[in-house]
């Protein structure tokens, strides 16, 4: 956006829903790539460790730790000095540096537990209790960053004062999922997800600097100072396999590569003899209905201040069938 072919007007309080006439024209803003702007650049380090135990169990982890330097952010070139603005033509002119920085620490522990069968399973004993899978995924993490965007323009201006927690910085997550078919042709999955809040800031909800750019936070507040609500999302599938004829020659045994929890185990399974199968499946995203919230508001002047302002994720049924051939 140069401000010439692309313009965009700061509106200080308009009237709504209808704006009415603005009336004296204030100046665009200009947006510009800056002539030392270089591609970001990420160096990341890290250290793993898989082991299996008890033959039916596996755990891996993994800490690695990422340094992003010369990331984008806005550096504003027209800033009002004592009201007035070098450059009375435009508002903002917003050029792109490439000065900003991130760290991230990160934790990731993944666990399966798998007593040796592969699913589904269309042949065996009616009920068996291998015929069961269980993964778990844990990351504990730490993202700090002192930029939200190319175009951003920080705050105070100061890039040491908008150091803090990123707004995707979200500290645990943890994944898992419980695969079974212990009675043979019902195939039973259970998924769990679960996250702790995100980040947001606190902000005045004023132009207190005279920029005509409203990020301005109280004294003394840093970036993403607060924290939004948790997430936990609950699925669960429950099918039903019928077996309709016979090839008429056996089929070889397949193949699967059962993964997830470090390195991945190469396994043979019977394919079954049935010409057709058809599933008959029920299928529910969020069981519970749990509520998770989004959208929070910062704005100390918003009545929706310290509020969600959406929820994602309402309960859905879907009832389907399959034909495998």
């Amino acid at each position: 956006m140069d401000g010439f072919r692309q313009q965009e007007l700061n509106i200080i309080d308009p009237s709504f829903p209808d704006t009415g006439t603005i009336g004296i024209v204030p100046p665009v803003n200009r947006y510009l790539l800056g002539s030392e702007y270089h591609a970001p650049q990420t160096t990341r380090i890290s250290a793993g460790i898989d082991q299996g135990l008890a033959k039916v169990i596996r755990v891996a982890a993994t800490y690695s730790y990422q340094r992003g330097s010369e990331l984008s952010r806005g550096l504003n070139l027209n800033i009002p000095v004592n009201g007035l603005r070098p450059n009375p033509a435009f508002g903002n002119i917003a050029e792109v540096v490439s000065d900003a920085a991130s760290r991230q620490h990160q934790l990731h522990v993944d666990a399966n537990v798998n007593p040796g069968a592969l699913l589904p399973a269309f042949n065996g004993p009616r009920i068996s209790w291998k015929r069961t899978t269980v993964f778990l995924n844990y990351t504990l993490a730490s993202l700090r960053n002192n930029m939200d965007g190319p175009f951003s323009i920080p705050a105070t201006g100061d890039l040491a004062a908008e150091w803090g927690f990123a707004p995707t910085d979200v500290r645990h997550r943890l994944n898992a999922a419980f695969n079974n078919q212990v009675i043979r042709n019902v195939l039973v999955s259970l998924n769990v997800n679960a996250n702790t809040a995100g980040a947001y800031t606190l902000l005045t909800g004023r132009d207190d600097n005279g920029d005509g750019v409203f990020n301005d936070r109280p004294a003394g507040v840093g970036r993403d100072t607060l924290r939004a609500g948790g997430q936990t999302t609950v699925n669960l599938m429950v099918g039903y396999q019928f077996a309709i004829g016979r090839n008429a020659t056996p089929l070889p045994p397949g193949i699967g590569v059962f993964g997830g929890g470090g390195a991945a185990q190469v396994r043979t399974f019977d394919q079954g003899s049935a010409r057709y199968r058809l599933m008959v499946f029920v299928q529910a995203q969020n069981l519970t209905n749990q509520a998770n919230y989004l959208g929070y508001s910062g704005t100390l002047t918003s009545p929706f201040f310290g509020r969600p302002t959406t929820v994602s994720g309402m309960r859905k049924i879907d009832l389907g069938i399959g034909l495998n051939f």
